[in-house]
């Protein structure tokens, strides 16, 4: 199930828009990647590091890979909550 208006959305969109402030909320939508985005590997490793430390959670590294959509990405953080 890919949620979009969630607490995890929102941090996702809220560090995107961060480091890429070109990039709209409204762009950051589940069957995108982050690098559909335009983030490079540096920006997606920051994103998913500050997803984490807004979250309050640790996730293995392995379990990210590439291509991950964003709403893969949200149901892997949603997993660890």
């Amino acid at each position: 199930m890919q949620h979009t208006d969630s607490a995890v959305m929102d941090a996702i969109r809220r560090n995107v828009t961060a480091i890429l402030p070109e990039i709209g909320p409204a762009d950051i939508v589940p069957d995108r990647t982050l690098a559909d985005l335009g983030l490079n590997s540096v920006d997606r490793g920051e994103v998913v590091t500050n997803v984490m430390d807004d979250l309050n959670v640790i996730i293995p590294i392995t379990e990210f890979y590439q291509a991950m959509p964003i709403g893969e990405l949200v149901a892997l953080f949603e997993k660890h909550r």
